[in-house]
């Protein structure tokens, strides 16, 4: 988010505007922040959904791979925008000045390439683990405090067995009383308050 300064201000902007650093900068924060919150939540409940945890060594090559194939894709795209290389035009070799680039722009496209692989890996995964991944043994093994991670492991119609769970207290109640986490229909103790 820190190129936002950059296109924010408006001496900087005038050559900036519609260069790569602007597609970089957007791609930066705006994509590859959401592909990674996406991520996190499939990581984050793919045990609640099927009841088996994804394989962690896979999860982690596909992490570091996208991390740095994300920042080999748009890190060089910076400085091409820096370089005055405009963005949507669909080929630079009729403009002499932008020859110079050719070597970056081809390292962008194969680390593109390469950091798509590693989403593939994320995919084979995803379905490895459906059949292959380490089973669940407890039906909250984040120690999270909200509802849903207190029903049981293979959670049928309904999610909860019986009545529907009262929610006691607030969603964020860790560390406290001695305890890592205190989930939400834990009623709230005699001498205790509401934290939030």
């Amino acid at each position: 988010g820190l190129t936002g300064i950059f296109l924010g201000n408006s001496a900087i902007d005038i050559q900036l505007h519609d260069t790569y650093f602007v597609v970089a900068h957007f791609h930066i924060v705006m994509g590859v922040a959401a592909f990674f919150g996406m991520f996190a939540g499939i990581y984050h409940w793919y045990p609640k959904m099927f009841g088996r945890f994804m394989n962690e060594t896979l999860g982690k090559i596909h992490f570091w791979g996208t991390i740095i194939g994300a920042y080999a894709v748009f890190w060089p795209m910076h400085y091409l925008g820096m370089a005055g290389v405009p963005r949507r035009y669909y080929r630079f070799d009729s403009f002499a000045a932008f020859g110079q680039f050719d070597a970056m722009n081809q390292f962008i496209t194969i680390a593109a390439i390469v950091t798509f692989g590693f989403q593939l890996l994320f995919v084979i995964n995803f379905f490895y683990s459906i059949w292959k991944g380490k089973k669940m043994t407890s039906r909250n093994p984040w120690g999270a405090t909200t509802l849903e991670w207190t029903t049981p492991i293979n959670a049928g119609h309904g999610n909860w067995p019986g009545k529907l769970p009262t929610v006691q207290r607030w969603a964020y109640d860790y560390g406290k009383d001695g305890q890592e986490f205190i989930p939400q229909i834990q009623p709230l103790g005699k001498d205790e308050k509401e934290s939030h």
